[in-house]
């Protein structure tokens, strides 16, 4: 072949091997989302989206900024949750990108309706994940949104965003991801717990004036599949030491109202046994715990603490599991037991509908716990 015919066949290649750059975006040219809820009002969904300047979170690594990371937050309508999304678009000056999405917020009016729609929604869109921490809320989405944390710090290093920091040092009401809440709504037997979002003043101040930050201050619970209400944390003291992937939480022991010694409990391990009578199961619910004395305010045993301890985690179980009897829920999980340890069974009282739970069903709660040491060499439980 000619050299000029070489030359020309090559200047003819190149477009062909730059074409698929053309389309190419720049990262400042995307809206990334990292948070999106879902509300109900009036017979419509509302969608909300926060938007976080990542350049501004970028410039944290060289120290702390002087001004508050700004939070950007998208609102739109529509008769479904992806309408609603699309009535954002029109206004969001740039494309939104969904790969960024690190939580997923839902109002007690969603959860309610059903989560048909949410679900569609993540199917649809091909670059959310299942990785996403999931919320439900009783407050204004807006206001979930705009919670801003300690030190003009972005709102990544929030509940909202990081919910798994604050539950390795107080194990109380146990993160969620995506993925997880999916898989357990679905599960047989089971009570999904959809860890409750709340904004609070009464814990810190800025300067002299209340700053609101977040908080997980209870749950949201589906049996079945159907959701069937919320409990406050107070409610459902118990949850924490039949979890095992509690890592640590704290224990005040009292006498009269006064308070005797502070204990820190870890890492529950947890024994479900059905006990199966004809049409009757009652179950038993066996937990050891370790852990150590964080304080002491009246001098006693290690053996009576132990003791003290153990009895008042009986009263913790079992008032949570009757709590969850008035919401026709097994926040035990007791029935799922059933299901995994013994499923012919399961499937046959189930099939007679003769899975009925009630105060006779929790025949037995066995609690052991053992102090370790006192806690001093533990620094870094701080």
């Amino acid at each position: 072949m000619p050299y000029w015919k070489k030359v020309i066949t090559m200047w003819l290649i190149f477009p062909l091997l730059l074409t698929g750059c053309w389309d190419k975006k720049d990262i400042q040219d995307i809206n990334y989302i990292t948070s999106i809820g879902f509300d109900y009002v009036d017979n419509q969904y509302v969608a909300y989206v926060q938007l976080i300047d990542f350049s501004s979170v970028a410039k944290m690594e060289s120290g702390k900024p002087n001004q508050p990371v700004p939070v950007w937050i998208g609102k739109g309508k529509g008769d479904t949750a992806i309408s609603a999304v699309n009535d954002i678009y029109p206004t969001s000056q740039l494309r939104l990108f969904y790969g960024q999405i690190n939580s997923i917020v839902m109002s007690e009016n969603v959860l309610k309706k059903g989560l048909k729609d949410v679900d569609e929604l993540q199917h649809r869109y091909y670059e959310m994940r299942y990785t996403p921490w999931v919320f439900g809320t009783r407050e204004s989405l807006d206001k979930i949104f705009a919670a801003t944390p300690f030190f003009n710090l972005s709102p990544f290093m929030s509940v909202l965003h990081q919910p798994q920091e604050g539950y390795k040092q107080k194990s109380t009401i146990q993160p969620l991801r995506s993925r997880e809440f999916v898989s357990n709504i679905q599960e047989p037997g089971m009570a999904a717990l959809l860890p409750s979002l709340s904004i609070t003043n009464r814990a810190w101040l800025k300067d002299e004036h209340p700053h609101a930050m977040l908080e997980m201050d209870g749950v949201f619970v589906f049996q079945d599949g159907k959701y069937e209400g919320w409990a406050a944390e107070k409610a459902v003291p118990g949850l924490r030491w039949v979890n095992p992937k509690t890592n640590r939480s704290p224990l005040i022991l009292r006498q009269n109202g006064e308070p005797q010694a502070a204990l820190s409990l870890e890492k529950p391990k947890v024994d479900i046994v059905p006990n199966i009578q004809g049409k009757e199961v009652s179950y038993t619910v066996d937990v050891k715990l370790s852990g150590y004395i964080s304080e002491i305010m009246q001098p006693m045993s290690e053996q009576l603490m132990e003791e003290k301890a153990a009895k008042q985690i009986q009263e913790e179980i079992k008032k949570t599991f009757v709590n969850g009897l008035d919401m026709k829920s097994d926040l035990l999980q007791l029935g799922h037991a059933l299901y995994r340890q013994k499923n012919k069974d399961w499937k046959r009282l189930y099939s007679e509908k003769e899975l009925i739970l009630t105060p006779d069903s929790l025949k037995d709660i066995k609690v052991s716990v053992q102090l370790n040491h006192a806690g001093k060499l533990k620094a870094t439980n701080g």
